[in-house]
């Protein structure tokens, strides 16, 4: 008799996934900002604004392959890497084309006089570079990341729920038949008055 797996009867694994590659990206880019910074390259971007669209495209992308990530069969752990990497993939186009409209809105001297060809190539080299510096290296960490989150994470958050909190200890209630002593903070003694 088969064993059902948990780890699918999960409720949301799209809000799942979205909040936990969305907080990983922030990590991500502030390492990557501070990696860059150490050797001196100039920062292209501001790093508010670097940090919100990792977030928002991490977000996105983790709610998109959220699903397949978490609802991954047995066994799932290459499954699960390969869509994490797949997902750092897709995005990889969408992530840089956002961040070449930033940079002609950051830096519009530098694209004053290019026509659209130019600016096709501008973007294929911003991709090539985004893939070669950080994309190869963060879709490894994507699915590292995703077989974290199946393996583990989503059965920690199924099994918490399921722990009881210890109960507290019982405070002695004053009933009509006796009267139980409580300590002097509690009767006020310890406050004096003139």
């Amino acid at each position: 008799m088969k064993k059902i797996d948990e780890a699918l009867s999960i409720s949301n694994p799209r809000l799942l996934s979205a909040v936990y590659f969305g907080l990983l990206s922030i990590v991500a880019t502030i390492i990557i900002d501070a990696f860059f910074y150490a050797f001196g390259v100039a920062q292209i971007l501001p790093t508010f604004q670097a940090i919100l669209l990792a977030v928002i495209m991490a977000s996105c992308f983790g709610a998109i392959f959220g699903e397949r990530i978490i609802h991954s069969q047995k066994p799932y752990r290459r499954r699960a890497f390969l869509w994490g990497f797949a997902m750092v993939l897709a995005a990889l186009p969408i992530y840089a084309l956002i961040f070449f409209y930033l940079f002609k809105t950051h830096h519009p001297e530098a694209f004053a006089d290019l026509g659209f060809n130019n600016l096709f190539v501008t973007y294929l080299f911003i991709l090539l570079y985004c893939f070669l510096v950080a994309g190869l290296w963060l879709a490894i960490a994507a699915g590292l990341a995703a077989m974290y989150l199946r393996g583990h994470l989503v059965y920690d958050i199924l099994h918490s729920k399921h722990e009881k909190l210890k109960p507290l200890k019982e405070n002695p209630v004053e009933t009509k038949d006796e009267t139980v002593v409580k300590p002097a903070e509690q009767n006020r003694e310890h406050v004096t008055t003139k």
